[in-house]
C-alpha cells in the first residue's frame, strides 16, 4: 500500500493519462477517418500545384486539413499524459529502460505535434499564394515541395514504435496491463518498426501495410490503455 500523499498524487497521475489517452485515441481517430475520406489519394502531396488546384476544387478542403492536422497535433498532446501514467504503472519493471522509451515517445508525440501544425501553415500559405506566382516562380516552388519536418514519418515511427512494443512486451511479465493491450502494442511496435525499415528499401507495398497496423491500433490502443488506467485510479492498492 502506498502512502496518504504517495497514494493521491498516483491517482491524480492516473486518472489525467485515463482521460488523456482516451481523448487522445478518439481524436486521432477522428483525424485518420476524416484524411481517409476527404484527402487521401486526392492530390500529389509533393506538388504545390496538385494541392492548390486540390483546394480549389474542393473549397471545404482547407477545412477538412485543418481537422486532420489539429486533431492529431492536439491528440498528441493529450497521449503525452498517458505515457507518464503509463511510465507511473511500469516503474517496477525495468524502470531505466521504460523511463528511456517514454522520453523517446514524448519526443515522437512532439513530433507529430509540430509537424501537423507546421504543415498545416505551411501548405495553406504556399497554396493561396501560388497561382499569383510566375511561370518560372513556380517551377521552382513545386521542385522545392513541402518542407516538412518529418515528411517520411520516419521520426514518429522510430521514435514511437519501440515505446509501443516494449511496454506491449513488459505486459506479458508484469500483468499491470491486460493481455489484449500487451498483444496491440507489440503489433503496433512491430508495424512501425517495419515501416522505419521498408522505407528505405523502397517497397510502397509493405510499407503501405506495415503503417496502415500502426496507424490503425494506434488509437485503438490509446482508448484501451485510457480505460484501463481509468480502472487503475480507481484501485486502492495501486
Amino acid at each position: 500500500m502506498l502512502h496518504s500523499s504517495e497514494y493521491l498524487e498516483d491517482q491524480s497521475m492516473l486518472k489525467v493519462g485515463s482521460i488523456c489517452s482516451i481523448l487522445a485515441g478518439i481524436l486521432f481517430a477522428v483525424s485518420g477517418i476524416v484524411f481517409i475520406i476527404f484527402l487521401l489519394g486526392r492530390f500529389d502531396w509533393n506538388s504545390i500545384a496538385s494541392i492548390t488546384q486540390f483546394f480549389i476544387d474542393r473549397p471545404l478542403a482547407s477545412k477538412a486539413w485543418l481537422v486532420v492536422n489539429w486533431g492529431a497535433s492536439i491528440a498528441s498532446l493529450l497521449a503525452i499524459a498517458g505515457v507518464l501514467a503509463i511510465t507511473d504503472v511500469m516503474r517496477s519493471t525495468n524502470s531505466g529502460l521504460v523511463r528511456w522509451l517514454s522520453t523517446l515517445a514524448i519526443i515522437g508525440y512532439v513530433i507529430i505535434a509540430v509537424t501537423n501544425t507546421a504543415d498545416y501553415y505551411q501548405i495553406n500559405r504556399l497554396a493561396s499564394g501560388y497561382n499569383q506566382l510566375d511561370a518560372a516562380v513556380k517551377d521552382a516552388v513545386d521542385l522545392i515541395g513541402i518542407a516538412s519536418l518529418d515528411a517520411s514519418l520516419n521520426l514518429r515511427f522510430v521514435t514511437l514504435s519501440p515505446w509501443f512494443f516494449s511496454i506491449g512486451y513488459l505486459t506479458f511479465k508484469n500483468n499491470r496491463f491486460p493481455i489484449s493491450i500487451g498483444y496491440l502494442g507489440v503489433i503496433a511496435g512491430i508495424g512501425g518498426i517495419l515501416t522505419f525499415i521498408t522505407s528505405f528499401l523502397g517497397d510502397d507495398q509493405i510499407i503501405l501495410i506495415a503503417a496502415v497496423i500502426a496507424i490503425v491500433i494506434h488509437p485503438i490502443w490509446l482508448v484501451m490503455t485510457g480505460l484501463h488506467l481509468g480502472r487503475l485510479g480507481r484501485d486502492k492498492t495501486v
